[in-house]
């Protein structure tokens, strides 16, 4: 038996135009195997499957397509990719990090015969405290010092720092921290009743690290 050749189009790219495709194929290439296209039929089940499949399909492979043009793309990935085929380089903000050494002086006390520090004066910096270098840059401190606590992960480095009659009088604490450049700010929102996916947002340029807080 010779095979009959079938005319398909192939600009249908949405649901109601491939099942009206699909339709038409049937009633011209099978007019007597199947005659029953109202919506309620089994066939026309198979039919709109089917029309659902390829309409999902040809959504996903638009989707692709576009994502190939520069102009079109939408995903981040796919925009730095395109770009860096016309040579692109971006300017990539980053924080500078430093070690800043934190000193405290204390007085000593004798305990039994030796002389030590007193470490009853000794402070506790909380975390996030600020410091500015010479040339106007802030830094933050990220983690508290405590001079009291000292450890081999953390150890409180100890010197004399001033001797009266051979004793010593003050004792020179010292910790090592690490900084990060820039400042600290905060944004208040209040949300009223219950959005999906609210936006909010920011109007603070520079933004290196955002850290999301939500009271109840």
């Amino acid at each position: 038996m010779a095979v009959q050749n079938k005319d398909i189009t192939y600009i249908s790219k949405d649901f109601n135009d491939i099942r009206a495709q699909l339709i038409n194929f049937s009633q011209t290439y099978f007019p007597n195997t199947y005659t029953d296209f109202s919506p309620a039929s089994p066939g026309m089940m198979f039919i709109e499957q089917a029309a659902y499949v390829s309409d999902v399909l040809s959504f996903y492979l638009d989707n692709q397509i576009q994502e190939t043009y520069l102009q079109y793309a939408r995903q981040f990935d796919n925009l730095y990719d395109l770009a860096y085929m016309f040579s692109y380089k971006p300017k990539v903000t980053g924080l500078a990090i430093v070690d800043i050494d934190i000193f405290q002086q204390v007085p000593s006390k004798v305990v039994g015969t030796q002389t030590v520090p007193d470490f009853s004066y000794a402070l506790e910096i909380p975390q996030n405290t600020s410091v500015s270098s010479r040339n106007g840059t802030t830094f933050n401190i990220q983690d508290s010092t405590n001079f009291a606590a000292s450890s081999s992960i953390d150890p409180t480095v100890v010197t004399i720092s001033q001797i009266s009659l051979g004793e010593p009088t003050y004792y020179l604490l010292k910790k090592t921290r690490k900084a990060v450049s820039g400042t600290i700010t905060s944004t208040n929102f209040t949300l009223g009743d219950y959005v999906e996916y609210p936006t909010l947002e920011l109007n603070i340029s520079d933004l290196k690290e955002l850290t999301l807080i939500v009271f109840a």
